[in-house]
């Protein structure tokens, strides 16, 4: 099972309900039925759908707006706990793997140490993203995560950048539904 790809929204990581569906090989309409059938659940026992699962939108190739669901570690656990045999132990490693990825990479981002920028010539935060994209590229790392480090020391040292300067992944440009 490849990596598994987490949305960023508003502080809180998710999975995309699309993904899910994918990676334990199941259509994404069978997975939205059994998602609502679970958001009916809490409802009754008056647990907040919101811990669990949040109602999206997304647009396919026609430009039609479908429904998705953003799912939370715990709405993950959910829909790994109704699994069986190999798809469900390599859905709960996939995404148990991800949400410690995230929270380790959020924990190390809180424990930078900030350096003055006026002290730091052109030169200097030229050769730091140097430094940081050759080491990023030989972790193999997504092009766009680079170009998103790069646009956080640029941020850090004062200098202005494009406001689309990283690429919007295609997770990132769902839309909320009002709940």
């Amino acid at each position: 099972m490849t990596e598994f790809q987490l949305t960023n929204y508003d502080g809180e990581f998710y999975a995309d309900s699309r993904e899910v569906a994918e990676k334990i090989e199941r259509p994404h309409n069978e997975l939205l039925k059994s998602i609502r059938t679970y958001i009916g659940y809490l409802g009754e026992g008056e647990i907040p759908q919101s811990e669990y699962f949040v109602e999206a939108t997304y647009r396919n190739e026609q430009n039609k707006e479908l429904p998705c669901y953003l799912i939370t570690k715990k709405g993950c656990d959910m829909i790994a706990n109704k699994l069986t045999g190999k798809k469900g132990v390599l859905f709960t490693a996939a995404y148990v793997s991800a949400f410690e990825k995230m929270k380790e990479q959020l924990e190390a981002q809180t424990t930078i140490q900030h350096y003055p920028a006026k002290s730091t010539s052109a030169g200097e935060v030229s050769s730091l993203i140097k430094n940081v994209r050759i080491v990023m590229e030989r972790q193999n790392s997504h092009p766009r995560k680079v170009a998103k480090q790069t646009e956080l020391l640029l941020t850090h040292f004062g200098i202005p950048v494009i406001e689309d300067f990283v690429e919007t992944s295609p997770w990132e440009q769902m839309e909320l539904a009002e709940i």
